[in-house]
């Protein structure tokens, strides 16, 4: 198994203009890297973008790179940063994810004031995901506070926890 870890992309998000282009260069060589070792997925570990709502002509090169990524068989799971993630919720990564681009590794319910996540299973390599997401000002905090360990310690198989 082979797998790439990225985080704070912050894909496009300078406002110097070179400095932005850098960014954006930066991720185009980061997954034509993962293409030409023959990764068998990625994980980004939050702030994909600067905030929630990227503009449209940073979404264009991720969408991009993400393409020619699913062309090659290559899965990306992602979990929401605190600069991806909106109050109200939303974020592009849900369109993302409904595209075929992405998969949120941060799934689960709450049932007595414990927090259970679900895994996500890589069909390729058999590796179960899960995750929790980055929130402004530390508020993550409180899914830490009430993550049931115990149910992620008795899942059986090669796991890995994104945050």
């Amino acid at each position: 198994m082979k797998f790439a870890h990225m985080a704070d992309c912050h894909v496009g998000s300078w406002r110097d203009p070179k400095l932005k282009e850098l960014s954006i260069d930066a991720f185009i060589r980061a997954i034509t890297s993962c293409i030409n070792n023959n990764v068998d997925f990625i994980l980004i570990s939050g702030d994909l973008f600067n905030n929630a709502l990227p503009g449209i002509d940073n979404l264009k090169v991720v969408v991009k790179e993400f393409k020619k990524l699913k062309e090659k068989d290559i899965s990306v799971y992602v979990i929401p940063g605190s600069h991806d993630y909106s109050p109200s919720g939303k974020t592009i990564i849900d369109v993302l994810e409904e595209a075929g681009l992405v998969k949120n590794v941060f799934k689960g319910h709450v049932t007595d004031n414990k927090l259970f996540l679900d895994f996500t299973l890589d069909e390729k390599t058999g590796v179960k995901l899960t995750g929790i997401l980055g929130r402004r000002g530390m508020l993550e905090k409180n899914y830490y506070e009430a993550l049931d360990i115990d149910s992620l310690e008795r899942e059986s198989g090669k796991k890995i926890f994104l945050f």
